[in-house]
């Protein structure tokens, strides 16, 4: 009978030192806590609730490296205790964190599936993550973290859409691509998807019959915005496809809104895909009255002037495209 009186009283010393610590902790008694926290953890040290508190402990005690040592033992040691990791979560927030604690929510919540803000709450934190890098334009270090984010959430439409402005900001064209057909399948109400693959839509020509429904379901799902009518015909001018179709999309876009340039420069390349050169030049003109820093504009006007047996404006257009385009070369990235 010795031997089970040995374990047994071994184990209540782990609890005793366990709980002395965790007592003394929360008094703020910080030497107490650490002389009972690594008297456990010397015991029980495949114990993560012992290193995560051991991590706690240090921080207040300011020793950062042993708090970072302990916590990494409570983050490999305790990946399915959820006791562990909502308080890894308070501890890499309280650190500055995010990203990790992202990760730990993340893992916290699909523990408890059924605890839907648990969830919520991983989203935000990766978003929060990524957000600043996004906006400073760290496309390199958003896209690592996005990309771990969205395969704990795949679901997470925000989170996909993030990752695909971050691979759009690196022209990776196809990974940005389906990432935005990933946030409308998850949520195909919201606009930004739409719009940023109307940015480069002939940069992806795989997914262009796919991309082309999914405007079309756009418009019809928004008669009242002139985006919908934009975006299908600019896929069909991409393809080379229905020429009056486009046409007849994109005067009613402008019938909505006349302002955008965008929509007349399409226009003026679907008329000139019919040949109709003066009104495409038409078009042309008034895209460029809107908006005179379009080096692809000018370049439009240039050729269809050439068609027209105008020379002398096609010159003055070929130049202004060269000045923009040279302008942009010399722009600071």
């Amino acid at each position: 009978m010795l031997l089970p009186f040995v374990l047994l009283a071994a184990s209540a010393t782990f609890e005793d030192s366990f709980r002395s610590g965790l007592m003394a902790l929360q008094r703020n008694d910080l030497k107490t806590a650490q002389t009972e926290l690594v008297a456990a953890a010397k015991m029980a040290p495949g114990n993560g609730r012992v290193w995560i508190a051991l991590a706690q402990t240090y921080r207040k005690l300011n020793e950062f490296r042993l708090a970072n040592e302990a916590a990494a033992k409570a983050e490999a040691l305790g990946s399915k205790d959820a006791l562990v990791l909502s308080s890894l979560v308070l501890y890499f927030n309280e650190a500055g964190d995010t990203f990790r604690a992202a990760e730990a929510q993340a893992k916290y919540a699909q523990l408890v599936p059924q605890d839907t803000v648990a969830r919520e709450r991983a989203e935000a934190l990766y978003f929060e993550a990524a957000q600043p890098l996004l906006q400073q334009g760290k496309f390199p270090e958003a896209i690592p973290l996005l990309t771990a984010a969205t395969t704990r959430l795949p679901d997470s439409a925000q989170l996909q859409l993030a990752l695909g402005v971050a691979c759009y900001g690196l022209r990776r064209f196809e990974d940005a691509a389906s990432a935005f057909l990933r946030t409308i399948a998850l949520a195909p109400e919201i606009p930004q998807p739409y719009l940023f693959l109307g940015k480069f839509v002939d940069q992806i020509p795989s997914s262009l019959p796919e991309v082309t429904k999914l405007f079309a379901a756009f418009e019809k799902a928004h008669p009242d915005d002139f985006t919908g009518y934009y975006l299908h015909a600019k896929a069909l001018n991409a393809q080379a496809l229905e020429a009056g179709t486009a046409v007849t999309l994109l005067r009613k876009a402008i019938s909505i809104n006349d302002r955008d340039a965008t929509v007349h420069f399409e226009l003026g390349a679907a008329l000139d895909r019919l040949r109709q050169f003066p009104e495409a030049a038409l078009e042309f003109e008034k895209a460029n009255a809107l908006n005179p820093n379009d080096a692809a504009t000018h370049y439009r006007l240039a050729r269809v002037y050439d068609r027209l047996g105008k020379p002398e404006a096609a010159a003055a257009e070929r130049a202004k495209h060269v000045a923009l385009e040279a302008a942009a070369r010399e722009a600071p990235q």
